[in-house]
């Protein structure tokens, strides 16, 4: 089904009032403009499966309104910019929500497992992806886009169904409610403050202090524009101008101009207020110069990391859940230091929910010499508690 009026969203919707689970996907286009142009939203329950156009219908009331039902569970895979989307359509985070890709890991299906191979696993169906690169926001679409699009729903309860099976089966259902958290969390899809924006301008650490207040004016500004305009930030101006800019702080039109890669255009219409901003970050007194993070260069102890590391190995082994799951490098990395610099153990995310009782006590054991590896006779990696020595030297 093809959605194209308002009339027909609002039929679909009443169709769709009594549905315990909807799936949903949205095809969207992000090239050339700060915020997702949305192309389409696809839905399916109980047997219905759509794609609403977005571009043909002025009002998508009763589709939010839908939405925003706490009593239906919306079922996404790989979901955060679809729920980014929706977020900023909706004016409110979706939920609740379940991830089909989130929660294959955690059933040992695969680490970012694509839909077509979460398909082919849990249905035996093979996906043909040949509108992957489609741009969405053109019209007409063609019957075989339409088809393509309603592939990623028509086929995502019957996945979540099998998941879920199998979550319940290894009682890990919790866990991945507890892994879709932030997924309901606004502060996620938050725009990001523009006077942080400076510190994501290529080798802004080349700067001085004062060159660096400079470009945090005009990398705020530049942020801030680029969203009123829906557009790229590059496209207003390019980093490396940015950064001469703050080297060399114009005080005129003409040494704007001056500037390698300035548009005129913007010279024309904003050059006064950069010049403004020039001045604004030149006069900033010392004590409110930006501070950069600090940055992560703490080494631990040599050889720790790779220990623990091969022990998250093991133990993803024998849970049959992907490695990075349990534990990534980084957060391995950052355990490590809590446990040397004697840190709050408990405020670290390995020592949260479901990780604290299956990875993070042996992992602080095995930090506090409580518990060490061997290979055992099968010839595995396990962990012994250590006996101890009776003449200690």
């Amino acid at each position: 089904m093809y959605v194209t009026t308002e009339s027909g969203l609002a039929d679909l919707i009443a169709q769709l009032q009594d549905c315990d689970q909807l799936a949903i996907d949205t095809e969207f286009v992000r090239e050339k403009t700060y915020f997702h142009r949305l192309g389409l939203v696809q839905l399916a329950c109980n047997g219905i499966c759509a794609a609403i156009d977005p571009i043909a219908i002025p009002s998508l009331d009763p589709l939010i309104d839908l939405l925003k039902r706490k009593d239906i569970l919306k079922v996404f895979h790989a979901g955060k910019q679809d729920l980014e989307i929706l977020y900023r359509l909706a004016g409110e985070v979706i939920e609740p929500v379940f991830d089909t890709q989130v929660a294959a890991a955690m059933i040992g299906w695969g680490a970012q497992i694509s839909f077509a191979k979460l398909v082919k696993r849990a249905t035996g169906k093979r996906l043909h992806k040949n509108e992957t690169y489609s741009d969405w926001c053109r019209r007409p679409l063609s019957e075989n886009q339409i088809e393509y699009a309603l592939d990623d729903v028509r086929f995502l309860v019957p996945v979540y169904e099998k998941i879920v099976a199998q979550l319940k089966k290894l009682n890990r259902l919790e866990w991945v409610q507890e892994e879709l958290k932030p997924l309901t969390d606004p502060e996620q899809f938050a725009l990001p403050d523009p006077h942080t924006q400076f510190m994501r301008v290529k080798n802004m650490r080349t700067l001085k202090p004062k060159q660096m207040a400079v470009l945090r004016e005009v990398a705020a500004w530049r942020e801030k524009e680029a969203r009123r305009r829906n557009c790229l930030a590059k496209f207003i101006i390019r980093d490396e101008t940015l950064l001469q800019m703050a080297r060399q702080c114009p005080e005129t039109a003409q040494q704007l101009h001056d500037l390698r890669g300035m548009n005129g255009k913007e010279i024309q219409n904003h050059g006064d207020t950069l010049l403004k901003l020039i001045q604004k970050g030149r006069s900033v007194p010392e004590d409110q110069y930006p501070e950069l993070p600090e940055g992560t260069s703490y080494a631990t102890t040599r050889g720790v990391e790779e220990l623990l590391a091969a022990y998250v190995q093991i133990r993803s082994e024998e849970l049959r859940i992907e490695p990075h799951i349990l534990a990534d490098r980084k957060q391995i990395h950052s355990f490590v230091r809590y446990h040397e610099q004697e840190e709050n153990l408990d405020e670290h995310p390995l020592f949260q929910g479901w990780r604290k009782h299956l990875i993070g006590r042996d992992l602080h054991m095995i930090l506090e010499g409580e518990q060490g590896l061997i290979i055992n006779k099968k010839g595995r990696v396990s962990l012994i508690n250590p006996s101890p020595n009776p003449n200690p030297s």
